[in-house]
């Protein structure tokens, strides 16, 4: 006898469960997300040096390195190495030139600390880091970068 007393609330409640069912969120357009890079450092010198102690949350870099005043001509070398601050542990090889020149790198290594040895003979050598990121165009959802 207790079932019959809400028989007449299960057509109700059905109904309800239907509608709501029915009402669920369309999935929001994709957001484009464009490229940030922020300065890092810039560093210039003769001779070999070990240079940085960069921490990185995204460990991805553009480095743009460059050398001039060859002296004596023919004799210059230049060889830019990414490592691990941490280990010394060679990440990759960024240039290996002789002579005078300039090139652009990118790298994506991932987060933790960074540092450049720079191993150079008869030319003044520079080279500046910036850290790429990606962000929402317009700030939306969150002005948080992700990853592509």
């Amino acid at each position: 006898m207790h079932n019959a007393k809400y028989q007449h609330l299960v057509p109700t409640l059905l109904f309800a469960a239907i509608l709501l069912g029915g009402c669920t969120r369309q999935p929001s357009e994709p957001q484009q997300i464009v490229a940030v890079t922020r300065p890092v450092g810039s560093w210039q010198g003769h001779g070999t040096a070990t240079v940085g102690d960069i921490p990185s949350e995204t460990g991805r870099f553009r480095i743009v390195w460059q050398t001039s005043n060859e002296s004596p001509a023919g004799a210059g070398t230049f060889k830019l190495t990414l490592r691990s601050a941490v280990s010394g542990r060679t990440l990759g090889i960024v240039a290996n030139h002789k002579g005078v020149g300039t090139g652009t790198s990118e790298y994506d290594e991932g987060p933790r600390t960074y540092d450049f040895l720079v191993e150079s003979n008869n030319v003044d050598w520079s080279f500046k880091v910036e850290e790429t990121s990606g962000a929402y165009a317009n700030g939306s959802p969150s002005s948080i970068p992700r990853k592509r």
